[in-house]
């Protein structure tokens, strides 16, 4: 059975991968597209891991359905049926936990500040509900550590930011996605649920 590259990728057997696929530091500028372009943040403990999977034919395609998985702390964005990247993740901690379900991105703000944590700073925010969690940039020390948002790498964050419009499907799950899934998952995944602005 021929395993693709792509999901070769998204597992993060970056080993697997052929010759023509490279790593490179995300330094807030774009890099010319390779056969496949990866972007990866890495930490000392990897936590902020994230990779693009995209090809010259499509180098910028949209974003047009994400899930998060809980238990996996992670996130996939596909372009229709093609996964097109994968992000490390850091949800929400004990007593704050980041909501299940479907929804979808409401509001996007480049500069937000939280109403509820001290002002805090969320980049590249992508509001999911009206209590006020979104997908943003932010710490990831490698377990849910936020107040119920779904946290980003900077360099993952910025660019899904661009590539996801308002009403972008968004899917949590509380559990593990399988390799298989990972590839069908933007086929079979539920209607999402429209929750208003604030």
């Amino acid at each position: 059975m021929k395993t693709s590259t792509a999901l070769l990728a998204a597992l993060g057997f970056a080993a697997l991968l052929p010759a023509s696929a490279r790593a490179d530091a995300f330094a807030g500028t774009d890099s010319k597209h390779a056969s496949i372009r990866q972007h990866s943040s890495a930490p000392t403990e990897d936590y902020a891991k994230f990779q693009w999977l995209t090809s010259d034919d499509q180098p910028n395609a949209a974003v047009n359905h994400i899930i998060v998985s809980l238990a996996d702390q992670r996130l996939y964005a596909y372009h229709g049926r093609q996964l097109v990247a994968w992000s490390n993740v850091s949800s929400g901690r004990a007593g704050h936990e980041t909501p299940t379900g479907a929804f979808t991105v409401s509001q996007k703000d480049v500069d937000h500040h939280s109403s509820l944590y001290d002002n805090a700073s969320m980049p590249f925010f992508m509001r999911l509900t009206d209590g006020g969690v979104g997908l943003h940039a932010g710490f990831l020390p490698g377990y849910p550590a936020s107040h119920g948002c779904v946290r980003l790498p900077l360099g993952m964050a910025r660019e899904l930011y661009q590539r996801v419009d308002p009403g972008t499907p968004v899917e949590i799950i509380p559990a593990s996605i399988t390799a298989t899934e990972v590839q069908t998952a933007a086929v079979s995944a539920p209607a999402a649920i429209h929750l208003a602005q604030d």
